[in-house]
């Protein structure tokens, strides 16, 4: 049995086909945020919905509640005004059966594949207290420390960490990568192993795609430099005029 982990895609279409193309799987998990800040939002819920029959498993992020919502999302200061941006513009291009799976999806999830137990969430922050930083607080939970697997996304960055019994992992993201490594980022578990891996994809194909939209020309220049060095070099160019 071979699981496809996925988060962060950020509507980055070339990216997720980059993985499909080389990763063949029994199961897919979803860990969130599928919308914002790429230009190809249907495209990447489209692959979602046609995989949600059969293998597919997965939980809402902070920027699919904030589109099926209409709300704000949980999105670092520095980045939160292009987030609002590609959201709004990113809502035109969507229907309402696209909004609704993203409704749908649930904040948090449980299950098992292949005898294997796993807990789900998008922002370890908002469920409780799987952080990175501090994950010896993951032993305080019932029954999520009881899991062989605890998945979570929303950083960018990926991590894998032994706690007693369960492994904790964040597969970092598909289409906006945030720890200066530009290629994209997923986690394969297969034979109970999990492991982190990167891929090249057509960076260039996804810029291309965002000149063509109607976004600001300096909402793009500073989604590419994202895309390009795989971070945020200035965050004080995120709160400059446009």
């Amino acid at each position: 049995m071979k699981i496809l982990i996925l988060s962060d895609i950020h509507a980055n279409w070339h990216a997720l086909e980059a993985i499909l193309a080389k990763e063949n799987y029994d199961s897919l998990i979803f860990l969130g945020d599928a919308v914002d800040f790429g230009p190809s939002p249907k495209k990447c819920i489209r692959f979602l919905m046609n995989s949600y029959k059969g293998r597919f498993r997965g939980v809402r992020g902070d920027h699919d509640h904030a589109m099926a919502y209409g709300t704000g999302c949980r999105c670092s200061s520095e980045l939160s005004l292009l987030s609002m941006i590609t959201r709004e513009w990113g809502e035109s291009l969507l229907a309402s059966e696209e909004v609704g799976f993203l409704r749908r999806l649930p904040l948090d999830n449980r299950f098992t594949i292949d005898g294997l137990t796993f807990y789900l969430v998008h922002d370890p922050h908002r469920q409780r207290a799987y952080r990175d930083t501090d994950l010896d607080e993951i032993r305080e939970y019932e029954p999520e420390n009881e899991c062989d697997f605890v998945l979570v996304g929303h950083s960018h960055k990926p991590f894998i960490k032994r706690i007693g019994r369960t492994t904790v992992l964040n597969p970092g993201s598909v289409g906006q990568p945030m720890d200066f490594n530009p290629r994209a980022s997923y986690a394969v578990i297969e034979g109970g192993t999990a492991n982190i891996r990167r891929i090249k994809y057509d960076i260039e194909s996804t810029v291309r795609d965002l000149e063509k939209s109607t976004l600001p020309k300096d909402t793009i220049r500073r989604l590419v430099s994202i895309l390009v060095l795989g971070g945020v070099i200035d965050e004080r160019q995120y709160h400059s005029p446009s």
